[in-house]
Parts: structure tokens; sequence; C-alpha cells
């Protein structure tokens, strides 16, 4: 797995895929029209912080275990660390890239009056409209034409100041969006409020009791409401969230299976390889085999 900007870069032009692309050392990125095949089933930890604004066309993905539809108009943001998986993507697809690594996330200096990771973990998808459109591809514009230009010693920090401005203006249409949005009923706030408790403590608690005392609730009462919002069982989720990362670990890692047993709390990897197999229909190494490949 690519660490940096430039990796990234490198191993996606070694690839042989295409698209107009705009760096800036290892700070920040942008492809445009990128062109890639879809693995089935390969998550994929992000080692930085993606945008995707989605121009034309349609697309299926996921992130953290849930899955988003993006029509044209939609943005996407994918934090650092979060898994996501593309699914399936229109023929008529086309879409916008944009990599800022931690780095340069750091630098914009918007943690105390705005803090991105909060506004968008409960919605990492908005579909952009009207204004809001046009203000992403004026900022997309102004950063294609100011990227070139590598004589100018203050590029770098111009970046950096378009990009605050997008996303503190980011912040009201994301706000305006939920308070459009219906209210939720309780057992949808239940299951929101679930989840989020299980992406924090998946890898040290698969216990349902755990999340059940937690919430100040039964276990059963948990995986009704859970069930019933959902689709999918409280201990499916829990299980989802465990092999999505164990998937992750065996595709793109080099840490052995025990590592990755250990780090996933589980007490041996004889134990880890049972759930793992049990879950998702073969071993560890097996997996791992099929998805070097």
């Amino acid at each position: 797995m690519a660490k940096n900007l430039s990796e990234t870069i490198n191993q996606y032009l070694d690839c042989g895929n295409s698209g107009s692309i705009y760096s800036i050392g290892d700070d920040f990125g942008i492809i445009d029209n990128p062109t890639f095949d879809i693995l089935p089933n390969h998550p994929y930890r992000s080692p930085m912080a993606v945008a995707v604004f989605c121009s034309r066309g349609e697309a299926t993905g996921r992130l953290n275990a849930k899955t988003y539809h993006i029509a044209e108009g939609g943005f996407f943001i994918v934090q650092q660390g979060q898994i996501t998986e593309l699914v399936d993507v229109s023929n008529d697809f086309s879409a916008t890239y944009v990599l800022m690594t931690p780095h340069f996330t750091e630098s914009l200096g918007i943690g105390n009056t705005f803090d991105l990771s909060t506004l968008i973990a409960e919605q990492p998808y908005i579909l952009l409209e009207g204004r809001a459109r046009i203000a992403l591809e004026e900022y997309l514009s102004m950063c294609r034409n100011l990227i070139p230009e590598a004589q100018n010693p203050h590029r770098l920090e111009i970046v950096q100041l378009l990009t605050r401005a997008f996303f503190l203006g980011l912040g009201y249409f994301v706000h305006k969006s939920e308070a459009a949005t219906a209210p939720r009923g309780r057992q949808a706030e239940l299951t929101a409020e679930f989840i989020k408790l299980v992406e924090q403590n998946y890898r040290e608690h698969r216990d349902l009791k755990f999340y059940a005392d937690t919430l100040g609730l039964t276990p059963k009462h948990i995986s009704t409401a859970v069930k019933l919002s959902s689709g999918k069982s409280a201990m499916e989720w829990i299980e989802r969230y465990v092999i999505l990362d164990a998937s992750v670990q065996l595709a793109s890692t080099e840490r052995t299976i025990k590592e990755i047993a250990y780090d996933l709390n589980f007490p041996s990897q004889s134990f880890f390889g049972k759930y793992f197999c049990r879950v998702v229909g073969i071993s560890p190494m097996a997996y791992r085999r099929k998805h070097r490949q």
C-alpha cells in the first residue's frame, strides 16, 4: 500500500491508468476522470483523505461497511484510515478525486472552528446542487489553474487557503442538508448510535453485551431495533466490521495472520481462523492468496 501521495500517483500510473493529474509534492493532488479496474470484495484502507466529486454517471461503493450510491453532483469524502470498496460504476461515470495527505489536512488550521471529521462522520456523502455545486467546481478550477505554476513560491499556501475556504463553506451546505432531512425514528437513531459504537470498538469488543451495557439497554432490545431498522442483526454488523478490517490487512499488508489475529483482539490465530472462515467461507490464508494474485 502506498504511504504517501507520490507513491499513490506512481502506483496508479504504473498500473497503466490514465487521467489528468495535478499535484503539489506529497501534500495535495487532483486526478480528473481516472481509469481503474473494479475489484469486487477488495476493501482498501485509505492512507489519506480523498474527496470524490461525480460529474457524470453514477457509482456504488462502501465506506466502513455502509453502502452508498453516488449520483451526478454527488460529493463523497473518505477520511484517512477509513475502509472503502468500489462496488460498481456506470459506463459513463466521470469524477474528480481530490487527495489530501494528513500533513495537508492538519495544515489547514481549521480544527477549532470547523471539525471536518465530526461534520462528515454521519454524512460522508452529500448531493451538491445549485450554488453548492458551482462553489465546488470553481474551487477545483482554481486549483487546476494554480498547481501547474511550479515557479509560484506560494502555490501550496494558496491551495491551502482555497481548500480551507471551500470546506468552511461546505459545512453550511451539509448542515442545511441535514436540516431538510425528515426526523428519524427512535429505532433508526438507536441503530446509528450502535453502529457508531461498533466503528469505535469492534477491535476490542465483539460481544453484544458490551454495546448493550454502553447504551443502557438489553441485548434483546438492541437486536430487535437494529434488525428492524437496518435489515441486519446487531451481530452481523459487528462481524462485518471485524471481517472488513481483517480483509484489508490480509490483502494489503505484510502482517502475519498471527499478528492480524492479535491486532483484532483474538486470543489465538486458530480462533481467528475459525471466526474468519465461518463468516467469509474460506480461511484467512486462502483469502490472502486469492487477493494477492
